[in-house]
C-alpha cells in the first residue's frame, strides 16, 4: 500500500484512496482509472461534466455492528 501511494505521489498522479476503519481493506485508484459510476470533484480535478444537475439524495445508511463471539458471550452474561 505504502509503495503504491508513494509511487503515485512522486509521479504527481492524482488518485482516490479509500480505507476501512480496521485498516484491513483499501483501494488506491488513479482518477483516470475510476469507474464511470464514481463521480469526484477535488481541487480542480473532476469527472463531472459542467452544468450537470444532480437530484439531492438522502443516502440511507444502515448500522450493522458485528458481534464477535467473545463480545457476544460477555453481553449474554
Amino acid at each position: 500500500m505504502r509503495n503504491k501511494l508513494n509511487h503515485l505521489g512522486k509521479q504527481k498522479i492524482p488518485f482516490l484512496f479509500i480505507i476501512d476503519f480496521d485498516v484491513k481493506k483499501y483501494s488506491i485508484t488513479p482518477l483516470n482509472q475510476l469507474n464511470d459510476n464514481i463521480l469526484y470533484s477535488i481541487d480542480g480535478f473532476s469527472n463531472i461534466a459542467p452544468n450537470t444537475y444532480f437530484k439531492k439524495a438522502n443516502p440511507f445508511l444502515k448500522k450493522k455492528p458485528s458481534v464477535l463471539p467473545d463480545t457476544e458471550l460477555l453481553l449474554n452474561k
